[in-house]
């Protein structure tokens, strides 16, 4: 009888937690990402007002990154492509780069363009005035970014610019729901496209 009142209290105490939704990726703590402003690869102004869907969907990368940040961007494009017409209605990308020294609007265009993924890659117009505006994003979305100088300097990838510092960051996107709080983590590493599709639709029928 005694076992059975523990069941019956375990059962009690666990009730109330039956309706969690978990998600298959890192789940965050809610936390708004705010407001800002950042250039996109047209060289226009974008601000989040200018999104309406439900989710979005947010990755973080540099042009010069070797090819874990290329495979981000797949892998992206390979789950936005996984819904149906009426749910990437719901869905929006964004791509929010971490070497804002280097990856200018037009950089950003051609790496869209190499990539052939159709969505807004953003950075800032202004390193001098905006760093720390965009360092304050870039912690609202738990992205580490790490510089470090360069002993030698080296060639930019795809480029002639001439790198004299190498960039570390969290190759990773970020899911927001809409209440544009950041929700659900997806490190490159650990990517399963299935998966990131389903934690999207767990959060845009919320």
């Amino acid at each position: 009888m005694r076992i059975f009142s523990v069941v019956i209290t375990i059962a009690m105490l666990c009730s109330g937690c039956l309706g969690t939704t978990d998600f298959y990726g890192k789940t965050m703590n809610p936390k708004s990402i705010g407001t800002f402003e950042l250039l996109d690869d047209k060289g226009d102004r974008f601000n989040l007002s200018m999104v309406d869907s439900d989710v979005i969907m947010v990755g973080f990368i540099h042009t010069s990154c070797l090819d874990e940040c290329d495979d981000l961007t797949r892998s992206m494009n390979e789950t936005y492509n996984l819904f149906s017409e009426q749910e990437q209605e719901r869905v929006s990308l964004l791509t929010i780069t971490t070497d804002p020294w280097h990856d200018d609007s037009d950089r950003l265009y051609h790496y869209k363009r190499n990539n052939s993924v159709e969505w807004p890659h953003l950075t800032v117009s202004n390193i001098n005035s905006e760093l720390e505006m965009i360092e304050s994003v870039w912690a609202s979305f738990g992205t580490s970014v790490e510089v470090s100088a360069n002993l030698t300097n080296s060639l930019a990838r795809c480029s002639i610019h001439l790198m004299n510092y190498t960039v570390t960051q969290t190759v990773h996107a970020v899911l927001v729901d809409v209440d544009r709080d950041v929700r659900v983590q997806w490190l490159q590493s650990e990517w399963n496209s299935e998966s990131v599709a389903a934690d999207i639709r767990k959060l845009s029928s919320e």
